[in-house]
């Protein structure tokens, strides 16, 4: 009978991070998740995804009612750039707070 050799053995960590920015009129919550693997040069940490909500008054905004206001008040397709902008600020502050960095 043949021996079972252990070729390798990776392990990964799925981290989910949370952060709030107050805006005045409205604030917004983010979830950045991400996939986090051990190497030799300590981390690769990779974003899988980041999911904004939206509050008025501490209440959780439906996304649809939320985008509309904010077109509304703001323009007409001025809500996918400002989306886009906040999830690029959330995930760079993830960057600098996350303790899985590359030594």
């Amino acid at each position: 009978m043949s021996k079972i050799i252990k070729n390798f053995e990776e392990v990964n960590h799925s981290v989910s991070t949370g952060f709030t920015k107050d805006l005045g009129l409205f604030s917004v919550n983010a979830t950045v998740w991400s996939c986090v693997t051990e190497c030799e040069n300590g981390y690769d940490n990779d974003i899988t995804e980041t999911e904004l909500t939206f509050l008025l008054n501490g209440k959780v905004c439906k996304y649809l009612g939320f985008k509309e206001l904010y077109e509304k008040l703001y323009g007409v397709n001025m809500f996918d750039q400002f989306y886009a902008d906040l999830i690029v600020e959330f995930e760079e502050e993830y960057f600098k707070q996350s303790p899985y960095k590359t030594k």
